[in-house]
């Protein structure tokens, strides 16, 4: 499953915890995640059924994601398939991802 954006959801901690029920996977994120972003997570907020599902059991960060919600507004799965690729937003973001603009580009050129 290819997020929106380009991240690849079977390689997220949280879509993996969630989809393997493991918790110690779940704890050791929380803690890794609340460093690196300077804030406040607890295990039980480390979920996620993956960028391209409808369920609302997505993490925080996902449920307000711009990118997400600018492609699945135009009825896109990701944002390769927008006409406006890659946007400046996307650009920004690629600078601390690449691998999602590799992602996307090749999406993009299928």
């Amino acid at each position: 499953m290819i997020a929106a954006c380009g991240l690849l959801c079977h390689e997220c901690p949280a879509f993996l915890a969630h989809r393997d029920k493991d918790k110690v996977l779940q704890e050791k994120t929380a803690r890794e995640w609340s460093r690196m972003y300077e804030t406040d997570l607890r295990p039980e907020d480390i979920h996620c059924t993956g960028c391209q599902t409808e369920s609302e059991e997505l993490f925080s960060h996902c449920l307000e994601c711009s990118y997400r919600t600018c492609a699945h507004s135009k009825g896109l799965a990701t944002c390769a398939e927008c006409t406006d690729y890659p946007c400046e937003d996307l650009q920004s973001f690629f600078t601390f991802v690449p691998e999602a603009k590799t992602v996307l580009d090749s999406l993009k050129k299928a």
